[in-house]
């Protein structure tokens, strides 16, 4: 392999980083070598303080809240080809370095793990238990949200794993190299040199070819990708290590007649629905593709809704960036069959808003703003729906009158987050992820009593 220290010329945010070095091809006999180094760092982790690591991930967060740090200019140019305006990358950005807050993380470790010190120390009385790393743990990134990687990796950090992110051939290894040395500027400034950048990979290889490294090396695999990744995963990586599987996911927003005929002209209401749909342009699994209007409201109304929300949908706050020719054609796809079957009187077509006559069943659409609405009679006519999808369903985003029958309804469906309108794109810093607490599952809880 062939290296170069950071600091970087701007044609390297595109290589790989091993451990500290720039590496620009990776090759298969280079993988016993990067793999054996990982295991070979499981014990130097595992010494660091968890206060250090948390003042470091800290100053890191503070450096991308600052929206005039150098970085952000090379992030805009490295990330143009997502399809992610300038306002939408920064705004992904400050939410992934909200979270990791110096104060925020400190009370997630105390609600995740019942104590801010079990990461160091046993915990207890008679019986005293301690969270260890899983050990080597490689993340195999999708590509919807681009900084879904950096959230993985912090996560751990923090759980005092060694750390091999395998990024997304559509994301590539720009913004990680980038966040790399915003870490590297954060352990100068503290005086930790070293701390946890020389315990980081961030390389892009198949991952039909890295099965049997993953096999051989790694203690645990995190996947974060589409069914067939995940099939991949669960047929072929070792039964006997630890498999962390996420995604993919789906999210609906659901809304009652009182409810939608109260706010028919309330432009707030479908401003906060707008923030639930354009988001992230939908690549998110907690973005909303399919509303649920529960009840009989009349024809008029539905459709007074939908003009309403596609007014809301293309005046949204934040522009949409330039999408691939692949994006526009699959939202051309859409549209050209929505408009048909207006024209076959099975729904109406409003810009980037379907409304659905006759088919009540889940819709996965196109992405990047287009959303499909659709009625149905009542709540438990909506649960024999959904209940067919409840291995994909995760978010709902609600405005019902009674809150707690919908959400004891459709908790039954797989969904494991309910937020109101307008909040479903925003992470929730001290609640579970898909119904458990990643910091737990990238941990191993021992437990030792007196001997």
């Amino acid at each position: 392999m062939s290296t170069k220290n950071i600091p970087m010329d701007q044609n390297r945010y595109n290589a790989n980083y091993i451990f500290g070095n720039i590496v620009d091809e990776i090759l298969s006999v280079d993988l016993d070598y990067i793999f054996s180094i990982a295991r070979s760092k499981r014990k130097d982790i595992l010494r660091i303080k968890t206060e250090d690591i948390i003042r470091v991930i800290d100053k890191v967060s503070s450096f991308w809240l600052d929206e005039n740090n150098p970085l952000y200019p090379l992030v805009f140019e490295k990330l143009s080809n997502l399809g992610f305006s300038n306002d939408m990358l920064k705004l992904a950005i400050k939410e992934l370095s909200r979270i990791f807050l110096y104060e925020n993380l400190s009370r997630r470790l105390l609600i995740e793990f019942g104590s801010s010190d079990i990461l160091d120390n046993w915990v207890g009385d008679s019986i005293k238990i301690r969270a260890f790393p899983i050990g080597v743990l490689t993340h195999i990134t999708a590509g919807n949200v681009f900084v879904s990687s950096i959230d993985s990796l912090i996560c751990g950090l923090i759980t005092k794993n060694i750390n091999i992110i395998k990024t997304s051939s559509k994301v590539g290894n720009s913004f990680g190299i980038l966040w790399i040395e915003s870490l590297k500027i954060a352990e100068k400034n503290l005086g930790m040199e070293g701390l946890l950048s020389d315990k980081i990979v961030i390389f892009s290889y198949p991952s039909d070819n890295l099965i049997d490294y993953l096999n051989k090396y790694s203690d645990g695999v995190v996947v974060w990708g589409s069914y067939d990744t995940i099939k991949f995963f669960s047929s072929n990586f070792d039964p006997k290590k630890k498999l962390i599987i996420y995604g993919p996911k789906y999210s609906i927003c659901v809304i009652d007649e009182d409810n939608l005929k109260e706010n028919l002209n309330n432009q707030e209401f479908y401003d906060s629905l707008a923030w639930d749909i354009c988001l992230w342009e939908q690549r998110a699994c907690s973005s909303v593709q399919t509303i649920y209007i529960v009840g009989n409201p009349s024809l008029d109304y539905l459709e007074t809704f939908c003009q309403k929300l596609s007014k809301s949908i293309s005046e949204f706050k934040i522009p949409q960036g330039e999408l691939s020719f692949d994006e526009y054609t699959e939202i051309f796809k859409y549209e050209d069959i929505s408009i048909a079957n207006t024209v076959l009187g099975k729904g109406k077509y409003f810009n980037r808003v379907y409304l659905e006559y006759l088919d009540e069943d889940f819709f996965i659409g196109p992405l990047n703003r287009f959303v499909c609405v659709k009625k149905v009679d009542n709540i438990d006519k909506l649960v024999e729906v959904l209940k067919p999808y409840s291995d994909i369903l995760q978010s709902c985003s609600l405005k019902v009158s009674n809150s707690d029958s919908y959400i004891d309804a459709l908790s039954n469906c797989g969904i494991t987050r309910f937020v109101k309108i307008g909040n479903i794109g925003f992470s929730e810093i001290f609640v579970p992820h898909e119904g458990e607490y990643i910091l737990r599952r990238f941990s191993k809880i021992v437990s030792r009593s007196e001997v």
